[in-house]
């Protein structure tokens, strides 16, 4: 669910033409998304070639926002098939992308703590804790527990069965937690959400 600032920045988008609110919305989603696609192409400056055209189809396209029920999920959604058409069309191209691949980056992580009794030292290793789960398991987690996505979301939208989903979920959650039980006092960090 978007927030209050984002569905205002929706509704200014739609109606008024608000660039400044379209970049409330850009700045929101594009670190989000720029993962998502960077993940499928393996290359920082493709991914965000894509992303740049997904936002720029959303702008053109901005009088049907009101129309769209779940921005977060539709860009997602955008986004994994504009990578997989960028992908397919420079394949036929014959363009190579054996590129070195570029380390990934750390995953920044907007854990929002039930309260304000965790300290910076345990937020750093929660987050680091999250970056060392395997890239899929992470890149679920995060579509999760970062972006608010359902778990038949998220199985949508990478072809994966729900069941799947529940298990990476499962073992990020068990990861996560074993490493930072030192830290955080015996506390729920996620839930099944279904």
């Amino acid at each position: 669910m978007l927030s209050a600032e984002l569905i205002k920045a929706t509704i200014n988008v739609a109606e008024n033409d608000d660039q400044s609110s379209f970049q409330v919305i850009f700045r929101h989603f594009f670190p989000g998304l720029l993962s998502f696609a960077e993940s499928y192409m393996k290359n920082r400056m493709f991914a965000e070639e894509v992303v740049e055209d997904v936002f720029i189809k959303l702008w053109e396209g901005r009088k049907m926002l009101p129309a769209i029920k779940n921005l977060n999920y539709y860009l997602y959604v955008a986004t994994k098939h504009a990578a997989i058409n960028y992908l397919e069309k420079n394949r036929r191209n014959n363009k190579r992308f054996d590129i070195e691949e570029l380390e990934e980056e750390a995953l920044h992580f907007r854990y929002t703590p039930e309260d304000a009794l965790i300290s910076s030292e345990a937020l750093r290793e929660i987050e680091h804790a999250i970056n060392t789960l395997p890239t899929k398991c992470r890149l679920i987690f995060r579509l999760i527990k970062e972006e608010g996505l359902r778990y038949k979301e998220v199985a949508e939208l990478l072809g994966i069965s729900i069941k799947t989903v529940e298990n990476q979920m499962t073992i990020a959650l068990q990861k996560i937690t074993s490493q930072v039980a030192h830290i955080v006092p015996m506390r729920k960090i996620g839930g099944r959400e279904s």
